[in-house]
């Protein structure tokens, strides 16, 4: 990790590449990698730079959609060995019918909210709602992606206003 935040720290001086980056690393997260978001956006907080937020902002957003997007491609093939596994063990498949009932009951909104949460690892809650999103039917695949792209829109917004409201003059405000 350390060595993605200096990888970050040298591509700040070119926008487009501090961009991929970011957006790259937020596919990363959405994916496969456990760990907060918020770690991407610690070179704009310390640059005190609103035109690396706003890059960083919107790098985060695609890239939390992108992963989203094929978590739930992934979600989708796995549903039948879900189906397998439940036919096989009773109590599997209630335990799976409960987080169906769960996904279907909170939707959209719920998975928005648990991935506005600063600091929260975005990877459970979207394999979560990925797989047990019952064929689908709990959240479309477009309620799913503009969902992660809304609350990766939001997060990083959350933390700019956070960062500008507890520590004055750490972004340069034109």
């Amino acid at each position: 990790m350390v060595d993605l935040i200096a990888l970050l720290a040298d591509a700040v001086e070119n926008p487009v590449i501090y961009f991929l980056l970011v957006f790259v690393y937020a596919i990363l997260i959405a994916i496969i990698l456990p760990i907060p978001i918020e770690t991407a956006l610690l070179i704009p907080l310390q640059r005190g730079s609103l035109s690396l937020f706003t890059v960083a902002l919107f790098a985060v957003a695609l890239g939390k959609a992108v992963g989203a997007w094929l978590v739930f491609l992934l979600g989708v093939k796995v549903e039948g060995s879900i189906t397998k596994w439940s036919k096989r063990w009773k109590w599997f498949a209630k335990f799976v019918e409960v987080l169906e009932r769960f996904v279907r009951w909170s939707g959209t909104l719920g998975l928005y909210t648990l991935l506005s949460i600063p600091l929260m690892s975005d990877t459970l809650p979207i394999y979560f709602y990925a797989l047990f999103n019952k064929e689908g039917k709990a959240l479309d695949r477009r309620q799913f992606i503009l969902s992660n792209f809304l609350a990766g829109f939001n997060r990083v917004a959350l933390l700019f206003i956070l960062a500008v409201t507890l520590i004055p003059g750490i972004i340069q405000i034109p």
